[in-house]
């Protein structure tokens, strides 16, 4: 097959801006960096999203606080479609890394299907108005009732991972005399420099595919149309094009037995440029990717498949930032530690569940420069709490705004309340230039309901002085009963 020199390049963004557009822009950029296309600073140093300054959305709507910017969401939903120039390409958002309601919409707006992992993302799904034929379910594990749920529902196929997963598939086409449209997930055991498949829990291994395969083409209850490969953390393009030749010669063995396979699905894992990590852009893949593709379909004389792909990271990082509120700076021996209202726990787990680097910018304070080091803490009450360390930032104070960004993938759906701390709300920033509530922060009832719905049915004698059924939790908690921020909500404890 022809390859062009581009197929596989990894680059690292260049250090170089261009200067903002902010009309107030005068003062040296000394934090921003290239991908940022949507931030600026006015003259007093502080930071605008989108044209929006962080005072007023701090102001509006309270810290923590998630910021997502529509603009940026839709344009990454386009690139990636303008990438790949095959007729027959169908790319599904991954829900798992940000299933936002409105964030769901406008995936849907622009084109895609719905990669979703559990029941719960089937139904948001709907609710954002995806029609099921354009939902495919994709897990680990599924339970005899989610297949029948999935089935029922009409999605457009249910993945099995495993040998037992088939057999619980045709048990629940059995049980509701349906056929249950399925894909197969392969684990093709690919290698490829630093990248493996070996230690990867996703997918029938090779040694297994024969006989998974030929039990999906002689059960009466599945009806086999597909092949899917679990993409993640990719990033050399040349993986995909390993995966869809693995995928193709099982394809060539289904045709050969009577089987018709319509969708070959190479799953995500298209990296995003976080600060310092090699990456590619899809467009650096798609063009020889689908040539490549293509001659492999000739080779093995095979009709064309439908083509899904399901990025994540690549549409949402970028599109997201988190705004936390430092409540206190700390000299203790000789390190210097800002205190935030934030957590790792509620609001940014990815530096301690996956160790990501997150740029922190000091959205008060833009144009000063960099002369002191901190640990950037979260409020909760453990001691890896930690958003960052060693920043260079300036003299920071109580009440500065921090900017953390590219958390617009997986930090709002890992959060926890843990330490019964609320999640952050979040805040769409229109392609119209409005300011949209699209998430309002979480409130204590809902935090204790499935313990107090449980006691409600305990013994009366032991609920005597169980005062909290009795009062609503939210409303003398007075800070925030709509969702809103303000000040003195913020530190006090919400």
């Amino acid at each position: 097959m022809k390859k062009k020199s581009g197929v596989s390049r990894r680059r690292k963004r260049p250090a170089k801006r261009k200067q903002a557009s902010h009309p107030s822009y005068r003062t040296p950029q000394r934090y921003l960096r290239p991908r940022w296309k949507y931030l600026s600073q006015d003259n007093a140093g502080t930071l605008y999203i989108d044209d929006v300054s962080v005072k007023l959305l701090a102001k509006k709507y309270g810290t923590p606080l998630y910021v997502f910017i529509e603009k940026e969401v839709r344009s990454r939903l386009k690139r990636f479609m303008r990438a790949f120039p095959y007729p027959k390409l169908r790319p599904q958002y991954a829900g798992k890394i940000n299933a936002n309601l409105e964030i769901l919409r406008i995936a849907r707006e622009e084109g895609f299907d719905l990669d979703a992992s559990t029941v719960g993302e089937i139904i948001l799904g709907l609710l954002a108005d995806f029609e099921p034929k354009q939902i495919t379910f994709t897990n680990l594990y599924k339970t005899e009732q989610d297949i029948i749920f999935a089935t029922k529902v009409g999605v457009m196929a249910i993945t099995a991972d495993s040998m037992e997963e088939l057999q619980r598939m045709e048990a629940a086409g059995q049980r509701i005399r349906q056929k249950i449209r399925a894909f197969i997930r392969l684990n093709p055991l690919i290698t490829l420099g630093k990248y493996t498949t070996r230690d990867q829990q996703y997918g029938i291994p090779a040694n297994m595919t024969k006989k998974a395969v030929d039990f999906a083409i002689k059960s009466k209850w599945i009806d086999l149309i597909g092949f899917h490969f679990h993409g993640s953390y990719i990033y050399d393009p040349k993986v995909y094009l390993i995966a869809a030749q693995r995928l193709l010669k099982w394809m060539k063995y289904c045709q050969e037995h009577n089987c018709k396979i319509k969708y070959i699905d190479l799953g995500g894992g298209f990296p995003y440029d976080y600060a310092g990590h090699e990456f590619f852009d899809p467009e650096d893949m798609g063009e020889q990717f689908v040539e490549d593709f293509e001659e492999l379909l000739a080779k093995y004389k095979l009709p064309k498949p439908t083509l899904i792909f399901e990025p994540g990271k690549f549409i949402c990082a970028n599109a997201g930032l988190g705004l936390v509120t430092v409540v206190s700076v700390k000299q203790v021996g000789k390190k210097k530690m800002a205190i935030t209202d934030g957590s790792t726990y509620s609001f940014l787990p990815d530096p301690m569940i996956y160790k990501q680097y997150y740029d922190i910018l000091p959205a008060t304070k833009m144009a000063r420069k960099p002369t002191e080091k901190y640990a950037i803490t979260g409020r909760s009450c453990d001691v890896i709490d930690k958003l960052g360390l060693n920043r260079s930032l300036p003299k920071l104070e109580e009440d500065d705004i921090l900017a953390i960004t590219d958390c617009g993938a997986y930090s709002s759906v890992l959060a926890s309340n843990f330490n019964t701390l609320k999640r952050a709300p979040m805040v769409l920033l229109t392609i119209d230039g409005k300011l949209k509530l699209i998430r309002r922060r979480d409130r204590y009832s809902e935090m204790f309901a499935p313990e107090l719905d449980v006691l409600k049915y305990a013994d009366p004698h032991e609920l005597k002085k169980l005062y909290l059924l009795t009062v609503n939790v939210d409303k003398i908690w007075k800070g925030s009963p709509n969702g809103k921020g303000s000040k003195k909500q913020v530190a006090g404890g919400g």
